[in-house]
């Protein structure tokens, strides 16, 4: 069932009832506006709030004359393996502070154990800081450019969560730019602000690579859940791609 903004759900909606207690949640979570309120680093938000994180709803909020500049780009390498989140924050001072954010599968554990003394540690982003000099950041706009992130987003384009994706929300000069770019596809080639991005990430953790999923993938996740494992199936959920943001999120 679709689950995300209100209006999409009602323009989307499937007609097959939620196939799991996780689709239940999710649409009453979506019914209830589970916004994101800037509290990523607890354990547990990122689930509970991440259609609005990846949709820059808070970004996209306080988007006016005279903001200051803000940008989220999230690297999503198979929801269930690797997810990374640069978030770019200017202050009245001209300062720019990259923050990096990383999570691998189940979180990041140190040596797979859990620290006793802070069992929920292990769930939390690991996370890295980079001051940005003004040329730095002229060269990550100037990247972002020739990237295609302030040109109009791709509506219409899926994103299954089990490919690899990246997407911006962008607050620059008191304008929002909303955009998605999906692996395989030439527009995902003519990203050049990554290597920038991972250039500046101190968190340690290696990249997972871009990979294509085959063709029946997306099919085989969609049957019905007792016919597979949980382990098997991972978290699975589709995004759709509107003109400024996100239009819908279907749960498989």
């Amino acid at each position: 069932m679709i689950v995300g903004q209100i209006s999409a759900t009602l323009r989307a909606a499937r007609k097959r009832p939620p196939s799991t207690a996780l689709a239940t949640g999710l649409l009453l979570c979506a019914l209830a506006a589970c916004a994101y309120r800037g509290d990523v680093d607890k354990p547990y938000t990122t689930k509970a709030t991440w259609f609005s994180y990846l949709n820059g709803d808070d970004i996209r909020a306080a988007c006016v004359e005279g903001a200051s500049l803000q940008y989220r780009l999230i690297y999503n390498a198979d929801y269930d393996k690797q997810l990374r989140s640069y978030e770019v924050i200017g202050d009245d001072a001209g300062g720019v502070m990259l923050t990096a954010r990383v999570q691998g599968p189940g979180g990041i554990l140190v040596n797979n154990k859990i620290d006793l003394r802070d069992p929920l540690k292990g769930f939390r982003w690991l996370k890295s800081q980079t001051a940005l000099d003004a040329q730095a950041l002229e060269t990550l706009n100037d990247a972002m450019t020739q990237s295609g992130a302030f040109e109009p987003a791709p509506a219409g384009l899926h994103l299954f969560s089990k490919e690899t994706y990246w997407i911006s929300s962008l607050c620059k000069d008191g304008v929002f730019y909303f955009n998605a770019w999906l692996y395989p596809s030439e527009r995902f080639e003519q990203i050049t602000f990554d290597s920038i991005l991972f250039g500046h990430d101190a968190t340690e953790v290696a990249v997972r690579p871009p990979k294509a999923i085959p063709a029946g993938q997306r099919f085989n996740f969609d049957v019905p859940r007792r016919r597979q494992s949980s382990d098997e199936r991972g978290s699975t959920f589709d995004f759709e791609v509107g003109e400024n943001g996100l239009e819908g999120y279907v749960a498989l």
